[in-house]
């Protein structure tokens, strides 16, 4: 009682209060005089829930002598005899001695023991829960008797705005949230029957004289036999005040349950106490909507049973056809910045409508707003968002309005929406399928080298290893996204952002859209920021490893001191380009067959200089010499043959099991030519396997039949075997350390000592771990086979198992010869030179010559391979000439009279024995008048085309692996942790990238100039970050940025969406050095000229400002260099942005042109300036970057570790600018609006979806430190899971 005294002993004293009960008790208190005592109190004791107050004696009206918390306690009766002084119970406290309490009969200590039993707080919210568990089951057994008519209230669910969409209950009021049946989303434009505003008068005060803090409340009868009222929504709160008129208002919505009919209570709460929002109902008035919709004003007197308490006044706004329909013709072009003009010109190109289209001609009426001092203005019009089509891409819609009122005394329309994005786990589960093809590919290249001998065995398998780990990691988390999505679960909760199943998410992912608009300015605008919590991986152990920063810098100097790093990187480079040009190649040749259909030889001759250019690149791509090294180590440390009488090796095993993995391919073919049935890996005989020569849609997908248990259990048997060749080294190095020091490669002859090698463990028990008992086997390769065989025959035509034998096999099989890379080279220029020719005869050029090249050396057979049959070479022979190997493939091309022949021709003919034949030795024979089939006489010449490019790229990809091979095991394992930490990190930063730009195009009107900025610039994406440089959010900052600047390599197509497609899904093609997205949009959204696409690429910049209390700790050094980094960047995007002269355009006139301009220029000056200054905490930077952003038309992101809390302070408070900027709000209401949106609005709501409870996760001192404008208000913080 030190602190509340008086308020306690008011309690105890006062005849009104009613007490659970009291009586006489004999208590034993401790004294202390001189010294301590224990003295025995005869007292009056009353017990009021969970306090127990005894007088000073026996008289009931005496003083309060003391009390007693009955929390953490436990009544117990440990003798039910009575003893010298009556009947004894303790109350036996969790941190404190116990208290022992004496009565004067059995059946008061019982009565006693059961109200002491019954009052504390957990015994209270045990019966609370019971009782709704109660209440829930009776409204699900009502719910499945009513007739199912999509009306919510009559069904007993609840409303949008209090419900929690999320599959992780992580309180009670979670738990409850999410046993409610679901229901559909209201059209986010849909029309609202009404919308009220809410002020109250003559409100009573308290005992103590003082004014109330009042909050109202509105409630809708729900109909039935219970007539239970249900919660439909709040005001803020505001303090001391008995004339309060709120700034929230209330939509009734018909999708909700609400007619005319509907019972509405709207109740008047005083709130004591803001944390705990302990609070008294003052009184309460019963409506009917359609009473409210009838009238613009209605004031109702205030009902309590101590009589009448004040009214409470409706100020209502309904839509009217007269008045909406000139408004509705005009919109907003909110295309470089917030908000322009309404121009009533052209109708919203929108699926949702306002109310109808306007007529042309239409004039918008005029009118003065006035103030709510003034009398109401009768025929007050109801504004409506346009959403556009949002809502084919966002999902479980939560929405907030609010009536503001300018400086002009004109009212500000505002309406809070916080969505999901639809696309959240969808874009983490196609980068997965690329990166699992990625290691698909990887494992196909180690394994296709064969198996090698010495240490290059134990090094082969520790690749091996690696990649099927990576697999099953990147498996097994697109399954569990996979499940997520079958469940209907678009956001994953801050709560659980330390699940490592669900690494790949982005963190509590929404769109915070702010639709507002001033009706005397004719202004409306739509804001739209992504939050996001930070694009990191979530150690939940807490243990740092310094970011991705700082991973690179180590890795980069580990790579220094590796002199083979290089090469690995250059290889694994010139693989990319090898496919990368492939494909262009292919679809270069694709596009010629179509115009060889269509006989359009004019269109032909572009394509076919393209075509030559790209093999010239192709073929410049590869060193002879560095190809030759591979090679000759291939054949040095590659054990060639197997008695067919021996057992098949363990690494043969492996391998053979890795094709029963379907390891596809990911290129597609246009030119598929039957394949027959190719033997296994290593031909053993037996039955041969399945063919197929078709592609199906049905399996685009790489890793649609992907077994993740086989992949473990074949890791774990690579694993150990990979354990037990280093145990088979070690001990050889003991024993033999001087033959350790250099292996020579190993004769035929030798192949017997390699017998520990070829043969596994005879047990398997305590190897690399030893946590299974049982030995670990191999899979049954036969039951895979006819599992195989059990399928639908619609494999690709480029699965790797099927085409190991094929020309246009991706991959060298185990025990196939590599071809020569000059034979490779030279069969590449033939094909092009045979193709050429036949596309210049078909332009009436039949006489030109072709151009003879060099005759290629004749491949030797190197001893103890088993060469597969190889194509011959589509060459020319000149038995005569012979051209220097840096001849390259020059073409002419160009229209006009035919070419003199070529030197190279010309000395060919010299030192020929007979004169050569004039003409070309690919189209001799050839009649055009009589040749009808133009694809048909093109096909075979792609077709060897095409094959030729195949066996390029296995021996690139051979080489690729050789390199891998030689490269240090650590620096392996380091970059292979990188990469997947890099993986993590983009996946998330690319889900909140493309979610941004679907709902830039989907959800807002795209025009003329917009699209002008995305084909010629691309469009800024500014992310910012809140982050502090201390402890681990480090790590965070250092994730973001790499993550960040990997988007800039990200390349986006517009391609238009079906007319059927309800829920448009972008596409997601490449690698991880190339990605391009498709994104599908309205046809509206793209060019006018004719083109059924555009292509472009964004600018990303980061800014990052700590703001909580660990900022004032860390350092800044890093985060303003890296500030100034971005401010670089985003300076340079503005000079290339005025070039292109958008805002000149989009303006009204040519003045306000150049004041915009002016104003971003002083804008970005006047942020140097503030980066470089040494102020702390300096927000300043962060305003002026939205501002540059919103005015350039870009995508906004907000991000700290959550982006619950502080990404809240940060979105209200960006909103509040843009009003004060934009519409004219009032500076010294600021406070008011921002207090309002954080505590009532949808940043309240996503912190409840996220942990369950209304409160921002911060403490007393944690607000302390925040800057001013960033601190949450009273009562809508404490202690909460951040």
């Amino acid at each position: 009682m030190r602190f509340n005294t008086s308020e306690l002993a008011s309690l105890a004293t006062n005849s009104l209060t009613r007490f659970d009960k009291e009586g006489l008790l004999i208590l034993t208190e401790r004294q202390s005089i001189f010294w301590r005592t224990d003295v025995k109190l005869e007292c009056w004791c009353k017990l009021r829930g969970n306090l127990l107050f005894y007088l000073k004696d026996k008289n009931p009206k005496s003083s309060v002598a003391g009390v007693l918390v009955l929390e953490n306690c436990r009544p117990s009766i440990h003798n039910e005899e009575p003893e010298a002084d009556g009947y004894v119970f303790d109350l036996e406290f969790k941190d404190s001695p116990s208290q022992r309490i004496v009565t004067h009969s059995a059946a008061e200590r019982l009565n006693w023991v059961r109200c002491i039993q019954a009052s504390s707080n957990q015994q209270i919210d045990l019966q609370i829960k019971q009782l709704e568990a109660q209440i829930a089951a009776a409204t699900a057994a009502k719910r499945a008797e009513s007739a199912a008519m999509g009306n919510r209230i009559d069904q007993g669910l609840p409303l949008p705005a209090t419900v929690c969409h999320d599959s992780w209950p992580a309180s009670t009021e979670a738990a409850a949230a999410a046993v409610e049946a679901p229901f559909e989303d209201p059209e986010l434009s849909e029309l609202p029957i009404c919308e009220t505003a809410i002020s109250c008068d003559s409100l009573p005060l308290d005992s103590f004289g003082r004014a109330p803090n009042p909050r109202v409340v509105c409630s809708v009868l729900q109909p039935g036999e219970d007539y239970l009222w249900t919660q439909h929504a709040r005001t803020e709160l505001l303090e001391r005040t008995r004339a309060p008129s709120f700034l929230c208002t209330m939509r009734f919505l018909r999708s909700a349950g609400f007619q005319a009919s509907s019972r509405l209570r709207f109740t008047v709460y005083d709130v004591r106490e803001r944390v705990s929002l302990t609070s008294l109902p003052l009184g309460h008035a019963e409506v009917a909507l359609g009473v409210i919709q009838d009238t613009t004003r209605l004031r109702l007197p205030l009902c309590s049973p101590s009589g009448e308490c004040g009214s409470i006044t409706l100020t209502s706004w309904a839509p009217e056809a007269a008045t909406e329909l000139a408004s509705a013709s005009g919109l907003d072009r909110a295309v470089n910045g917030l908000t322009q003009p309404t121009q009533p010109t052209q109708p919203p190109r929108s699926s949702t409508q306002f109310f109808q289209q306007a007529t042309e001609g239409s004039a918008r009426p005029k009118g003065h707003r006035r103030t709510q001092s003034l009398p109401p203005k009768l025929g007050v019009r109801l504004f409506v968002p346009q959403q556009c089509g949002v809502g084919h891409v966002c999902v479980n819609p939560l929405q907030h309005s609010y009536r503001l009122q300018s400086s002009l005394g004109a009212d500000i329309s505002v309406l809070e929406t916080l969505l999901e994005s639809r696309l959240c786990c969808a874009v983490p589960q196609q980068l997965l399928s690329i990166w699992i093809q990625r290691e698909k590919e990887l494992l196909q290249e180690i394994s296709g080298m064969g198996e090698l001998n010495g240490e290059w065995r134990w090094r082969q398998m520790n690749l091996l290893e690696e990649h099927l780990r990576l697999l099953k990691d990147y498996s097994q988390a697109k399954q569990n996204i996979q499940q997520l999505m079958r469940d209907g679960v678009y956001y994953k909760r801050s709560a659980v952002k330390t699940d490592e199943s669900l690494e790949f998410l982005p963190v509590n992912l929404h769109v915070q859209r702010m639709w507002a608009q001033n009706d005397a300015l004719h202004r409306r605008g739509v804001l739209d920021i992504v939050t996001v919590g930070a694009f990191t991986r979530h150690d939940a152990k807490g243990r740092k490893c310094g970011g991705l920063i700082k991973l690179l810098q180590e890795s980069k100097a580990w790579k220094l001191e590796q002199s083979n790093a290089c090469k690995v990187q250059a290889a694994n480079d010139a693989v990319q380009a090898t496919k990368q040009l492939r494909k262009e190649i292919v679809e270069l040749m694709s596009q010629l067959l179509q115009l060889a259909t269509q006989r359009s030889a004019r269109d032909m001759m572009p394509l076919c200089n393209e075509m030559i250019n790209k093999t010239q690149t192709l073929l410049n791509i590869w060193e002879p010499s560095i190809v030759e090294e591979a090679v000759t180590f291939i054949e040095r440390h590659r054990i060639i043959e197997e008695p067919d009488n021996e057992p098949m090796s363990p690494f043969r095993k492996i391998t053979q099991q890795l094709s029963a993995l379907e390891l596809k391919s990911p290129e597609l073919e246009d030119f598929a030519t039957p394949v027959v049935a190719p033997p296994d890996l290593w031909p053993r005989g037996g039955q041969p396997l399945m063919r197929s020569n078709s592609w199906h849609p049905s399996n685009s997908s790489p890793s649609s039949s992907l077994d993740i248990n086989a992949i473990d259990s074949l890791q774990h048997v690579v694993k150990c075997y990979n354990a037990h060749l280093r145990s088979l080294e070690q001990q050889q190095q003991q024993g033999e350390p001087a033959a350790a020091a250099a292996v020579p490669p190993q004769p035929q002859c030798e192949l017997s000592d390699e017998a520990t090698y070829q043969s596994l463990p005879p047990s398997w028990e305590g190897v690399a771990g030893g946590s299974s008992t049982a030995p670990v086997q191999l899979i049954d390769l036969d039951e895979m086979v006819r599992a195989v065989r059990k399928r639908p025959q619609t494999a690709s035509f480029l699965d790797t198992k099927l085409m190991s034998s094929s020309p246009s096999a991706n991959y060298y099989r185990p025990t196939e010869e590599p071809e020569p890379l000059d034979l490779t080279q030279l069969n590449i220029e033939a094909s092009v030179m045979c193709l050429v020719s036949k596309l210049k005869f078909f332009c009436g050029r039949s006489d030109s010559p072709a151009i003879r090249l060099r005759h290629p050396k004749v491949p030797l057979k190197r001893e103890g391979f088993a060469v597969a049959p190889q194509q011959t070479p589509d060459v020319i022979a000149a038995p005569d000439v012979i051209v220097e190997p840096t001849q390259q493939l020059k073409l002419d091309l160009a229209p006009g009279p035919l070419p003199a022949p070529s030197t190279a021709s010309a000395s060919a003919s010299s030192s020929a024995p007979a004169p050569p034949k004039k003409g070309n030795k690919f189209t001799d024979g050839l009649d055009l008048s009589l040749t009808t089939d133009w694809v048909g006489e093109l096909r075979p010449s792609m077709r060897k085309l095409r094959h030729a490019m195949d066996r390029l790229l296995k021996t690139a990809r051979l080489m690729h692996s050789v390199q891998r091979l030689q490269q240090d095991v650590r620096c392996n394992r380091l970059q292979a942790s990188i990469m997947y930490r890099r993986d993590v990190c983009f996946s998330q930063a690319l889900t909140a990238l493309v979610s941004a730009l679907m709902v830039r195009l989907w959800g807002r009107e795209v025009d003329v100039a917009y699209i002008s900025l995305l084909r010629e610039l691309g469009p800024l994406a500014y992310f910012e970050g809140l982050l502090s440089l201390y402890g681990s959010e480090t790590d965070m900052w250092s994730d973001m940025c790499i993550a960040i600047e990997d988007l800039s390599a990200v390349s986006f197509t517009l391609v238009s969406a079906g007319q059927d497609e309800v829920q448009p899904m972008p596409r997601i093609t490449g690698s991880r050095q190339a990605l391009e997205v498709l994104l599908p949009v309205p046809e509206h959204a793209l060019p006018a000229n004719g083109r059924s696409s555009l292509s472009f690429k964004i600018t990303p910049v980061f800014f990052n400002i700590g703001i909580n209390e660990k900022a004032t700790l860390g350092q800044t050094r890093e985060q303003q260099r890296s500030n100034l980094d971005n401010y670089l960047r985003l300076s340079q995007y503005f000079s290339r942005y005025r070039k292109l002269g958008l805002n000149a355009t989009c303006a009204a006139d040519a003045d306000a042109s150049v004041s915009e301009w002016d104003a971003l220029q002083s804008l970005l000056g006047y942020m140097e300036q503030q980066l470089r200054s040494t102020v702390s905490k300096n927000v300043k930077v962060l305003h002026l970057a939205e501002d540059a952003c919103r005015l350039m038309g870009g995508l906004r992101f907000t991000s700290c570790k959550s982006a619950k809390d502080r990404t809240g302070m940060a979105v209200t408070l960006e909103q509040c600018r843009v009003l004060v900027r934009e519409f004219q709000l009032p500076a010294k209401q600021v406070p008011y609006v921002l207090s309002t949106m954080r505590s009532e609005g949808t940043r309240m709501d996503n912190v409840f979806k996220n942990i369950g409870k209304h409160k921002y996760a911060f403490n007393l001192p944690q607000v302390i430190m925040l800057p001013a404008m960033y601190r949450p208000p009273v009562g809508a913080y404490g202690k909460a899971q951040t």
